[in-house]
C-alpha cells in the first residue's frame, strides 16, 4: 500500500477538523460567561455538547473530566481504525500513556487509602475503570487491602514487573514518586520501540518531535526536582528519560559523574535551548531561598508556556509540508488535546470562580 493511500482519507478529515477548531471563537465566548452554567451553555451544538449532557444531568464537574477523557481514548480509537498496521501500533503506544496515567491516579487512590488512612470512596467514582490497552482490573487495584493483592490487577499487562520491583515498605517510606517515574520510563522505552517500528517519512517525523518532548520534559524534571530538591546525580541519573539530546550528551560527556552535574546539564540546555537557559539559572540562584517558591514556580510556568510554544512550532512545521505521513495525525492529537486542556481550565475556573483576567492568564492569553 502506498503513502498516498495510507493517509489520504484520514489525513482530509483531520485536516477538516483542524480547521473548525482554529476558527473557533468558543473559548473565548465561555471566558466572557458570568459563570460556570453560562460558560458549559456555549458548548450547545458543538463537537463537545456531550459535556454539556453529562453536565445537564449530575451537575458534576469531575463526571465531566471524567467524559472528556473517555472521548480522548475514542479519539485515538477512532484515528488508529483508519490507519494500516504499522502506524496503527504506533498510535496504540501513544494510547498507552494515557493508560499509565490511569494507572497512576488508581494507585494514588489505593496508596491514600492504605497508605495514608483517607477516605477515597467517594473519589473512586471519578475513575476511569474500562480497557484502554491492557486488561488491568481496577476496582481489584484500588480496593487492594495489601500491596501484592494491588498485584494481582496488573497479572498479564506490561506493568507488572515495574510494579513487582517495589514493595509496601518501601513506598511508605518513599512515596509515589520513584514507582511513577518508572512507570514513565517504561512508556517512553515502549515510545522508542514504537518510532523504531515506523519507516521512512513517519519514522523522521517521530523521532523529532518525541526528541524535542523528551528533552522538554527532562528540562523540567531538572528544573523541577534538581534545583528544588537537589537530587543528588543517581538520583538524577533515574530521574532523567534515557532518550532525546539532553540524556545522550549527558551520557556523552560524563554529566552525572561530574563533580557538578547541574553545570555541565546546565551548558547542555544552553547550548541547544538558549532561550530558556536564562530562566533555569534564575531559579538556580533562587532556589535555596524559601522565600522565593512562589517565583520559583512562576518561572516553571514561564519555561512551560515556551515549551509549549515549540511544540506549536514544530507542529505548524509539519501542517505545511507533505500531508501524507504521520505527522499530521499527530499534529491533530496535539491540537485536540491541547483544546481539552484549554476546556479544562476555563471550565475549573469558572467553577472556582477566577475572574476573566486570571483564566486567561492561566490559558497564556
Amino acid at each position: 500500500m502506498s503513502t498516498f493511500s495510507n493517509y489520504d482519507f484520514v489525513n482530509a478529515k483531520l485536516r477538516a477538523r483542524m480547521g473548525i477548531m482554529r476558527d473557533s471563537s468558543l473559548f473565548d465566548e465561555m471566558i466572557k460567561s458570568p459563570s460556570l452554567t453560562e460558560a458549559f451553555a456555549k458548548l450547545e451544538g458543538t463537537y463537545h455538547s456531550d459535556l454539556l449532557e453529562v453536565y445537564r444531568n449530575t451537575g458534576d464537574l469531575e463526571q465531566v473530566e471524567l467524559r472528556m477523557l473517555e472521548d480522548e481514548i475514542a479519539l485515538y480509537r477512532e484515528v488508529e481504525g483508519y490507519l494500516p498496521a504499522v502506524p496503527a501500533a504506533f498510535i496504540s503506544v501513544l494510547l498507552e500513556k494515557i493508560e499509565v496515567d490511569n494507572i497512576k491516579n488508581v494507585i494514588r487512590l489505593w496508596y491514600s487509602d492504605v497508605i495514608r488512612h483517607h477516605i477515597i470512596s467517594y473519589r473512586s467514582a471519578y475513575l476511569y475503570k474500562k480497557t484502554i490497552v491492557h486488561s488491568i482490573d481496577y476496582d481489584k487495584a484500588v480496593n487492594a487491602a495489601t500491596y501484592s493483592e494491588l498485584l494481582t490487577a496488573f497479572h498479564g499487562t506490561p506493568y507488572l514487573d515495574v510494579l513487582s520491583s517495589f514493595t509496601m515498605e518501601r513506598i511508605a517510606s518513599e512515596g509515589l514518586f520513584p514507582l511513577e517515574i518508572e512507570l514513565d520510563h517504561l512508556w517512553f522505552r515502549d515510545l522508542e520501540a514504537g518510532i523504531k517500528h515506523l519507516s521512512g517519512k513517519d519514522r523522521s517525523i517521530a523521532e523529532s518531535i518525541y526528541s524535542v518532548d523528551v528533552d522538554l520534559k527532562n528540562i523540567l524534571m531538572l528544573t523541577r526536582y534538581s534545583y528544588s530538591y537537589h537530587l543528588s546525580p543517581g538520583e538524577l541519573r533515574r530521574v532523567m528519560i534515557p532518550m532525546g539530546y539532553i540524556a545522550k550528551e549527558a551520557e556523552k560527556t560524563g554529566a552525572l559523574s561530574s563533580d557538578d552535574p547541574m553545570a555541565v546539564l546546565s551548558a547542555i540546555v544552553r547550548h541547544h535551548y538558549p532561550q530558556i537557559s536564562e530562566e533555569i539559572q534564575r531559579i538556580r540562584r533562587t532556589a535555596d531561598d524559601l522565600t522565593t517558591v512562589e517565583e520559583n514556580n512562576r518561572e516553571i510556568v514561564l519555561i512551560e508556556a515556551y515549551l509549549g510554544d515549540r511544540r506549536k512550532k514544530e507542529y505548524r512545521k509539519i501542517l505545511m509540508g507533505d500531508p501524507f505521513n504521520i505527522g499530521v495525525v499527530l499534529a491533530y492529537f496535539f491540537l485536540c488535546l491541547q483544546e481539552d486542556s484549554s476546556l479544562r481550565a476555563i471550565l475549573s475556573g469558572k467553577y472556582y470562580g477566577r475572574s476573566e483576567a486570571e483564566i486567561r492568564e492561566g490559558l497564556g492569553l
